[in-house]
């Protein structure tokens, strides 16, 4: 399941904006000549919890390019194809149904402390996420999979129900392989302490400030990385980091925010810009009233013009969301509306009806203690407290608190929420299943259990698109969750770097990063 931990950290840092921005290629930097050796600082506005594959944040703003970065990657998505890709893995093959799949991996792959990177090493990796003693927040992808290790380098995976998108989950939360040697003899301390098989291992971590990491010099590919030093920054502030990278303080940054593009273009520096599955979510807790009757949400995705919105409060630099799935998703089919537009006078006929019943719209939103977020709450206050019969109260928290409320106790009638998705699977059938602990807004439609079903069994890309699309039909129909903002992952770099590019929800390759000879 897709972790509160990290759903929440994202959305701290993209209550910043989601969506436009600049789309430059980082192609261009890619193919210009890069020299070996050198050192980058990569701020990023979230400190680590731990470096460990269980409870790691691999969101793009947090820890995702951390754990590339000491780990590397099983298999990795291409957000811009949607194509899984193997990388350590040297092939993930389902049979005919998608209920077995077989992994084979790269031989003389070994972690920094000499254990091989084995199907073992896998196998044990997996078994650790599905033990409730890890406190994996990737628990929920391991449920029902048995694993069999039928070689050295072969493993036999077998799933409790068909799923031939599997290779999506491994990538989604499952592709960072620890040494099994080593986090089992210092389970507690292992965060701390990360032993992996990537590029680059950590040197030194001050809590708050920095960590510093250094070439692997044992690495499975010849000649990578390019760089001997990356020091990842701590750095809360957007804007500080943009002004850091502009004046060479630091070089490299992972943003959701989606004005980032535009003012990377003011600052002279590169920004290349993937749009992506989710967004800003207004969430509404459906077993709770107002929002347990249909209308009410219905009415709130009616009353408020997110165009508005965007050009109100971020200059238009923001496109405003039109449903779980982004723009030009191949997924879906476009006709079908993925929810309904803003219509100001059938918003008012709904509230009336609701309050002729006794049910008017009144309620508190939660939000974080942000400040993009706490203006963006109250945009959306003033346009609905303009209507009779409605009324939206804040309750803005510091992070910690906002987790607590909101993703872990349901405390909440409606809220903020963010996601940022190479691809619907597993996340949005984490997301809109009834049966799943990550359903946060406790929505259950057979409908959507049986189109969710339907993608994971879909052998061709018709019979995909033809689930997809089916969802997005009853999630317009009930609207669980109104999208207002759509999302977007970008890089920003100094134009001294090459070779950077995003894979999966916003994670950089980190052994191909270089300084241009």
């Amino acid at each position: 399941m897709p972790s509160v931990v990290a759903a929440a950290v994202a959305l701290a840092l993209a209550a910043t904006a989601c969506g436009g921005g600049g789309d430059s290629s980082a192609s261009d930097a890619s193919d210009a000549p890069v020299r070996q050796g050198g050192a980058i600082t990569i701020p990023l506005p979230v400190e680590s919890r731990a470096l460990d594959p269980f409870v790691a944040s691999y969101t793009a703003t947090a820890d995702g390019s951390r754990m590339a970065a000491l780990y590397d990657f099983l298999v990795m998505l291409d957000p811009k194809t949607g194509e899984v890709s193997p990388r350590i893995a040297e092939s993930l093959e389902p049979d005919a149904t998608g209920k077995v799949w077989t992994l084979r991996l790269r031989p003389n792959v070994t972690f920094t402390d000499g254990t091989p990177y084995d199907a073992a090493a896998v196998k044990a990796n997996w078994e650790a996420h599905a033990d409730p003693a890890m406190k994996s927040l990737r628990r929920g992808l391991v449920t029902g999979v048995t694993t069999e290790a039928t070689g050295p380098l072969e493993l036999r995976i077998t799933l409790a129900t068909p799923n031939l998108s599997f290779d999506r989950t491994v990538a989604y939360g499952l592709s960072f392989i620890a040494s099994p040697t080593a986090f089992r003899a210092d389970p507690a301390g292992f965060g701390a302490k990360p032993v992996g098989a990537g590029p680059f291992k950590l040197k030194d971590w001050v809590r708050g400030d920095h960590q510093t990491m250094v070439r692997n010099p044992g690495y499975w590919q010849a000649g990578l990385p390019h760089l001997d030093q990356v020091t990842f920054k701590t750095v809360a502030d957007n804007q500080q980091i943009l002004s850091a990278i502009a004046t060479g303080q630091a070089d490299l940054t992972v943003t959701s925010d989606g004005q980032a593009g535009a003012q990377a273009e003011e600052k002279k520096l590169k920004a290349d810009t993937t749009q992506v599955d989710g967004g800003q979510f207004f969430l509404f807790n459906l077993k709770r009233a107002p929002f347990d009757d249909p209308r009410a949400r219905r009415a709130i995705a009616l009353a408020v013009n997110a165009e508005d919105l965007t050009k109100s409060l971020f200059s238009g630099q923001v496109k405003p969301g039109r449903g779980v799935f982004r723009e030009n998703s191949t997924l879906v089919d476009p006709a079908v509306p993925q929810q309904p537009g803003y219509d100001r006078a059938e918003a008012q006929r709904l509230f009336d009806e609701l309050a002729a019943e006794g049910k008017p719209v009144n309620f508190t939103f939660l939000t974080q203690q942000h400040a993009t977020a706490r203006k963006t709450a109250e945009y959306m206050q003033s346009r609905i407290n303009q209507y009779n019969n409605a009324h939206m109260e804040i309750e803005a928290l510091e992070i910690g608190a906002y987790i607590t409320k909101g993703l872990v106790n349901r405390d909440f009638q409606a809220q903020n929420y963010g996601m940022w998705q190479a691809d619907p699977d597993p996340a949005y059938d984490t997301l809109f299943r009834s049966t799943s602990t990550s359903n946060y807004g406790g929505y259950a439609n057979p409908a959507v259990d049986r189109a969710l079903d339907a993608a994971r069994a879909a052998a061709t890309p018709e019979a995909r698109k033809q689930a997809y699309t089916d969802l997005v039909r009853e999630i317009a129909k009930d609207l669980p969750v109104w999208v207002w903002q759509e999302a977007t992952t970008s890089t920003v770099y100094r134009t001294q770097l090459t070779g950077v590019s995003l894979v999966n929800e916003g994670q950089l390759i980190m052994d191909q990063i270089g300084l241009k000879s």
